[in-house]
């Protein structure tokens, strides 16, 4: 894996390569995968450094110093209620959408990069997946609403199977 566009089965782990048989989490060009935008990206080459790095590295130490960079506040995890979630949007929707992409790519990036996933990203991301899955944030992806709730059903069916 050459840089942060660069993503290939090959160069994985043997536990992601197994589990994300989907071709969807390998493109980066897929808006409705985990890596098909400059956020998913951006921290796929985060969790890459970090393990460079610091293989027992926390990633939601490396999660929170990159929401703050981006000025993106870094709560409302919990808030999976469709109401709430619509409250949450109306004041912030950009720290929704741009939170929900961070946690998605740190889950399926912790896989790839060191097949596992630290506990508390999978709480989050789980969440993220039930928010994501809500009509009302599918609506938004207009003519990819199918794809992109048959994407978030399968992330979140990998997500519950793969274990350390």
């Amino acid at each position: 894996m050459s840089d942060d566009s660069d993503l290939s089965p090959e160069d994985a782990h043997p536990k992601a390569r197994a589990a994300l048989t989907d071709a969807f989490f390998w493109d980066t060009s897929d808006p409705c995968g985990p890596f098909g935008d400059e956020t998913g990206r951006e921290v796929l080459e985060a969790i890459r450094e970090l393990r460079e790095v610091d293989r027992r590295g926390s990633a939601i130490a490396l999660l929170g110093r990159l929401l703050e960079r981006w000025e993106i506040a870094d709560g409302s995890w919990e808030v999976v209620e469709e109401g709430e979630v619509m409250a949450l949007g109306a004041e912030d929707e950009l720290g929704l959408l741009v939170r929900d992409e961070a946690i998605l790519a740190l889950a399926f990036g912790e896989l790839i990069v060191s097949g596992r996933i630290d506990p508390e990203v999978r709480r989050r991301a789980v969440l993220a997946l039930t928010r994501q899955a809500l009509p009302a944030l599918l609506h938004g992806w207009g003519e990819r609403r199918k794809k992109r709730e048959a994407h978030v059903a399968r992330m979140r069916e990998v997500l519950v199977q793969v274990r350390d």
